[in-house]
Protein backbone atom coordinates (compact mmCIF):
# COMPACT_ATOMS: atom_id res chain seq x y z
CA UNK A 1 0.00 0.00 0.00
CA UNK A 2 1.30 3.45 -0.84
CA UNK A 3 0.19 7.02 -0.46
CA UNK A 4 -2.01 8.66 -3.08
CA UNK A 5 -0.12 10.85 -5.58
CA UNK A 6 -1.89 14.04 -4.45
CA UNK A 7 -0.99 13.34 -0.82
CA UNK A 8 2.61 12.57 -1.77
CA UNK A 9 2.87 15.80 -3.78
CA UNK A 10 1.48 17.82 -0.84
CA UNK A 11 3.84 16.01 1.52
CA UNK A 12 6.90 16.86 -0.57
CA UNK A 13 5.68 20.45 -0.88
CA UNK A 14 6.32 20.80 2.84
CA UNK A 15 10.03 20.40 2.27
CA UNK A 16 11.68 23.67 1.28
CA UNK A 17 14.15 23.39 -1.56
CA UNK A 18 16.43 25.56 -3.58
CA UNK A 19 15.65 26.04 -7.25
CA UNK A 20 17.97 25.24 -10.14
CA UNK A 21 17.97 25.29 -13.89
CA UNK A 22 19.55 22.32 -15.61
CA UNK A 23 20.99 23.05 -19.04
CA UNK A 24 22.34 21.01 -21.94
CA UNK A 25 23.65 22.00 -25.34
CA UNK A 26 23.50 19.78 -28.40
CA UNK A 27 23.49 20.22 -32.17
CA UNK A 28 19.98 21.72 -31.91
CA UNK A 29 21.15 24.42 -29.48
CA UNK A 30 20.58 25.17 -25.80
CA UNK A 31 17.97 23.40 -23.68
CA UNK A 32 16.93 24.05 -20.10
CA UNK A 33 14.54 22.94 -17.40
CA UNK A 34 13.80 23.95 -13.82
CA UNK A 35 14.52 21.40 -11.09
CA UNK A 36 14.28 21.45 -7.33
CA UNK A 37 15.24 17.79 -6.87
CA UNK A 38 18.97 18.51 -6.58
CA UNK A 39 21.53 17.76 -3.88
CA UNK A 40 25.16 16.95 -3.23
CA UNK A 41 26.18 13.30 -3.07
CA UNK A 42 29.92 13.04 -2.43
CA UNK A 43 33.01 15.15 -1.79
CA UNK A 44 35.52 12.67 -3.19
CA UNK A 45 34.84 12.56 -6.05
CA UNK A 46 32.65 15.68 -6.10
CA UNK A 47 29.20 14.40 -7.10
CA UNK A 48 25.74 15.98 -7.27
CA UNK A 49 22.41 14.56 -8.35
CA UNK A 50 19.38 15.90 -10.14
CA UNK A 51 16.15 14.01 -10.78
CA UNK A 52 14.55 14.35 -14.21
CA UNK A 53 11.18 13.00 -15.31
CA UNK A 54 11.61 10.30 -17.93
CA UNK A 55 9.06 12.04 -20.19
CA UNK A 56 10.87 15.39 -20.11
CA UNK A 57 12.77 16.30 -23.28
CA UNK A 58 15.79 17.06 -21.10
CA UNK A 59 15.99 13.43 -19.98
CA UNK A 60 17.17 12.00 -23.29
CA UNK A 61 19.40 14.99 -23.97
CA UNK A 62 21.37 14.38 -20.76
CA UNK A 63 21.69 10.69 -21.62
CA UNK A 64 22.86 11.45 -25.17
CA UNK A 65 25.24 14.32 -24.34
CA UNK A 66 26.71 12.85 -21.16
CA UNK A 67 27.29 16.37 -19.81
CA UNK A 68 25.06 19.05 -18.31
CA UNK A 69 25.16 22.19 -16.19
CA UNK A 70 23.25 23.17 -13.07
CA UNK A 71 22.59 26.79 -12.15
CA UNK A 72 21.69 27.52 -8.50
CA UNK A 73 19.22 30.38 -8.79
CA UNK A 74 19.27 33.66 -6.87
CA UNK A 75 16.06 35.00 -5.26
CA UNK A 76 15.87 37.61 -8.03
CA UNK A 77 15.65 34.89 -10.69
CA UNK A 78 12.02 33.75 -10.32
CA UNK A 79 11.46 34.60 -13.99
CA UNK A 80 14.35 32.32 -14.98
CA UNK A 81 12.82 29.50 -12.97
CA UNK A 82 9.39 30.11 -14.48
CA UNK A 83 10.56 30.22 -18.07
CA UNK A 84 12.33 26.87 -17.78
CA UNK A 85 9.39 25.36 -15.89
CA UNK A 86 7.24 26.01 -18.96
CA UNK A 87 5.60 29.29 -17.94
CA UNK A 88 6.87 31.37 -20.82
CA UNK A 89 5.29 33.16 -23.74
CA UNK A 90 4.97 30.87 -26.76
CA UNK A 91 7.38 31.81 -29.55
CA UNK A 92 9.52 34.04 -27.32
CA UNK A 93 13.12 32.94 -26.81
CA UNK A 94 13.87 31.68 -23.30
CA UNK A 95 17.50 32.62 -23.82
CA UNK A 96 17.50 36.04 -25.53
CA UNK A 97 17.68 38.34 -22.49
CA UNK A 98 19.86 36.16 -20.24
CA UNK A 99 23.54 36.72 -19.45
CA UNK A 100 24.97 33.36 -20.54
CA UNK A 101 28.37 31.74 -20.70
CA UNK A 102 29.14 28.20 -21.87
CA UNK A 103 30.26 25.76 -19.19
CA UNK A 104 33.96 25.04 -19.81
CA UNK A 105 33.48 21.27 -20.18
CA UNK A 106 29.83 20.72 -21.16
CA UNK A 107 29.31 23.91 -23.16
CA UNK A 108 25.88 24.03 -21.50
CA UNK A 109 24.57 27.44 -20.48
CA UNK A 110 25.79 28.97 -17.25
CA UNK A 111 23.20 31.59 -16.28
CA UNK A 112 24.68 34.87 -15.07
CA UNK A 113 23.53 36.15 -11.69
CA UNK A 114 23.04 32.64 -10.33
CA UNK A 115 24.48 31.84 -6.89
CA UNK A 116 26.66 29.21 -8.53
CA UNK A 117 27.10 27.40 -11.85
CA UNK A 118 28.14 23.76 -11.96
CA UNK A 119 29.46 21.84 -14.95
CA UNK A 120 28.92 18.09 -14.77
CA UNK A 121 29.96 14.96 -16.58
CA UNK A 122 27.37 12.17 -16.28
CA UNK A 123 28.71 9.75 -13.66
CA UNK A 124 25.70 7.43 -13.26
CA UNK A 125 21.98 7.16 -13.95
CA UNK A 126 19.65 5.30 -11.58
CA UNK A 127 16.03 4.26 -11.80
CA UNK A 128 13.86 6.55 -9.72
CA UNK A 129 10.35 5.43 -10.68
CA UNK A 130 8.98 7.92 -13.19
CA UNK A 131 12.25 9.90 -12.89
CA UNK A 132 15.89 9.11 -13.52
CA UNK A 133 18.39 10.09 -10.85
CA UNK A 134 21.31 11.56 -12.76
CA UNK A 135 24.54 11.68 -10.79
CA UNK A 136 27.00 14.19 -12.18
CA UNK A 137 30.68 14.52 -11.44
CA UNK A 138 31.44 18.20 -10.88
CA UNK A 139 34.19 19.04 -13.37
CA UNK A 140 34.02 22.84 -13.19
CA UNK A 141 32.22 25.45 -11.11
CA UNK A 142 31.80 29.19 -10.72
CA UNK A 143 30.67 30.93 -7.52
CA UNK A 144 28.79 34.22 -7.41
CA UNK A 145 31.28 36.74 -6.01
CA UNK A 146 28.87 38.38 -3.54
CA UNK A 147 29.67 38.24 0.16
CA UNK A 148 28.12 35.16 1.80
CA UNK A 149 25.74 37.27 3.91
CA UNK A 150 24.45 39.01 0.77
CA UNK A 151 23.54 35.76 -1.02
CA UNK A 152 19.79 35.12 -1.32
CA UNK A 153 18.69 31.75 -2.74
CA UNK A 154 15.49 31.18 -4.67
CA UNK A 155 13.47 28.89 -2.41
CA UNK A 156 10.32 26.91 -3.22
CA UNK A 157 7.99 25.79 -0.45
CA UNK A 158 4.31 24.73 -0.33
CA UNK A 159 3.69 25.57 -3.97
CA UNK A 160 5.29 29.01 -4.16
CA UNK A 161 8.53 30.94 -4.04
CA UNK A 162 9.66 32.11 -0.61
CA UNK A 163 12.28 34.45 0.81
CA UNK A 164 14.66 33.69 3.64
CA UNK A 165 14.58 36.27 6.41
Amino acid sequence: MSVEPTTFKALMGRFASGVTTVTVVDDEGDHGMTASAFTSVSLDPPLVLVCVNRTARMHDKIVKQGTFAINLLDAAQESVSNRFAGWWEEGRSKWADLDLAPGPVSGAAWVGGALANIDCRLHAAHDGGDHTIFVGEVVAARLNDQERDALRPLVYFAGRYRQLS
